[in-house]
């Protein structure tokens, strides 16, 4: 139990700070070193590059209208449900750890609330279209994972990242709602139901 609980101190320093460049404009400042080509006609015809472009920006300003809305702190703290929605998935999952005989802890709450924040971050990212596809290479890239289920192997892996998806996808129906039916529907196709 000792080196669990040292895991998730660890989990919820990096977890934090992983949140910490979530909440900035990721959008790469405009090339201002050359003169626009304006020798083609006033209106220029959109190119696949553009509509590219286009989605995605409105996809990082679509996300960070939704980091803010969430109104979690950026930098190292603890995370700490603020918002109607968050109480509610951290009491509902705090009242369940606790019928299970379990100590309900402050990185718990850092923890689910990170990996819930997280999934509806990548579902917006990846213009809401989540699948099996979208949920194992979440799985395989979020540091949330990596450093949460840390050196287990085997069962023991499988079981503990199993768990965290479940609670992921639970707290995306509190958070991100639109999105939640995509993730149960790919935690479902990936874990069996």
């Amino acid at each position: 139990m000792r080196h669990r609980n040292a895991t998730l101190l660890v989990a919820a320093a990096f977890l934090t700070a992983g949140l910490a460049g979530c909440g900035t404009n990721a959008s790469p400042e405009p090339d201002t070193t050359t003169e626009p080509d304006t020798s083609t006609s006033a209106s220029p015809t959109p190119t696949p590059t553009d509509s590219v472009t286009d989605g995605t920006a409105e996809a990082l300003a679509e996300r960070d209208r939704f980091l803010a809305e969430q109104q979690l702190p950026t930098d190292s703290s603890m995370l700490v449900a603020v918002t109607p929605e968050q109480k509610e998935f951290i009491a509902q999952q705090r009242e369940y750890l606790e019928s299970q005989g379990v100590a309900w802890t402050e990185q718990h709450e850092t923890i689910y609330l990170a990996a819930a924040v997280d999934a509806c971050e990548t579902a917006i990212l990846n213009g809401h279209d989540v699948d099996a596809a979208l949920l194992d290479a979440h799985v395989t890239s979020s540091p949330i994972f990596q450093t949460v289920l840390g050196d287990l192997e085997g069962r023991e892996r499988e079981a503990g990242e199993r768990n965290l998806v479940s609670i992921m996808v639970f707290g995306t129906g509190f958070i991100c709602p639109d999105d939640a039916p995509g993730w149960e529907a790919a935690f479902d196709e990936v874990y069996g139901s």
